[in-house]
């Protein structure tokens, strides 16, 4: 993210960083202008089909476009969310089996991710090499240009033009993705550590109660961090790609719902019987507020998870059908 201009120069920032000339060198002749060849295409397209052709990319640009602009204004969010991870003794690992949870979840989503990146990136050379043995030659992606790129000479121009662009797209993309679904994998990773360190609380613990209020403390930060987070062949390969893009958020966004839901279950199967009036009283009142759901929500008005996904696929098949 940082070779591509979409992460903080600086280790730590509080505020967005709009002086990074360096990406807007990077991303407005390329990125956000080949968007406006697309529209501007579309816009003059007499033909229905041909429309609907360049509105296929142009749409999933577009919207490459609006995450450049939400990472560049909330990248310091994630950073700082980050950087608190790694560095605050509330998160550190302590036990093995803690240990062995994270080591097998991540070499899972290893194995996720490069299978979307394969995906993604696989597209690549079948769309710019499959028009160079069309005759006439046609570009990867129609797009408006101010002069006739259909001519032998000024074809190449066109078409280096988006050679270039289309892998910075594509890495972009990928790259965007995969943070923001990091981040939803490491936050009910952490729901689930703080489930396992509930059930393990014993009466007799010399530190009960500074252990369970350490505990309190660490589920409401990783609430906060819940809000926080939301604000941060070709033609199978896409589909497969774009709908990798919109099940594998849904996915870890529903992992953090389950995580968090198990908490009250976690805390039950702790030594509460044997504590005494007053921490059981706490208790009690801790498993009260649990039931208080924790949920990531899309730009404040959906929640992220399975739902999500089934609700989007049936809306589109929908659409399809109707078309």
């Amino acid at each position: 993210l940082k070779w591509w201009r979409l992460w903080p120069r600086k280790e730590s920032i509080s505020t967005p960083d709009w002086t990074n000339w360096q990406a807007y060198a990077l991303h407005v002749p390329f990125t956000f202008l080949f968007v406006l060849l697309l529209w501007l295409e579309a816009i003059r397209s007499r033909d229905i089909q041909h429309t609907a052709d360049v509105l296929l990319i142009c749409l999933t640009t577009t919207a490459l476009g609006g995450k450049m602009i939400n990472i560049w204004k909330y990248a310091h969010v994630a950073q700082g969310i980050l950087f608190e991870w790694s560095t605050w003794d509330l998160f550190e690992l302590r036990s093995k089996q803690e240990v062995d949870m994270w080591r097998f979840e991540h070499r899972r989503f290893n194995r996720v991710i490069m299978f979307y990146c394969l995906c993604s990136v696989g597209v690549i050379p079948l769309i710019v090499i499959q028009p160079l043995f069309d005759i006439p030659n046609r570009l990867p992606f129609w797009m408006w240009t101010p002069f006739d790129w259909q001519q032998p000479v000024l074809f190449w121009y066109a078409f280096i033009y988006q050679v270039t662009t289309i892998p910075i797209i594509c890495i972009c993309n990928v790259t965007m993705d995969v943070v923001n679904w990091y981040l939803m994998l490491h936050l009910s990773l952490c729901l689930r550590m703080l489930g396992q360190r509930l059930s393990k609380l014993q009466h007799d613990d010399k530190d009960l109660r500074e252990k369970f209020l350490e505990l309190v403390h660490l589920h409401q930060r990783l609430k906060q961090l819940a809000q926080d987070l939301p604000g941060f062949a070709a033609m199978m390969q896409y589909l497969v790609a774009m709908i990798m893009q919109v099940m594998l958020p849904t996915i870890y966004g529903n992992a953090v719902i389950d995580s968090a839901n198990m908490l009250t279950d976690s805390m039950y199967n702790s030594d509460w019987p044997d504590m005494n009036s007053r921490m059981r009283r706490l208790v009690l009142m801790f498993m009260v507020y649990l039931n208080r759901p924790v949920t990531l929500k899309a730009g404040g008005f959906f929640h992220i998870g399975l739902p999500l996904f089934t609700k989007t696929m049936n809306q589109a098949y929908s659409l399809l059908a109707l078309l």
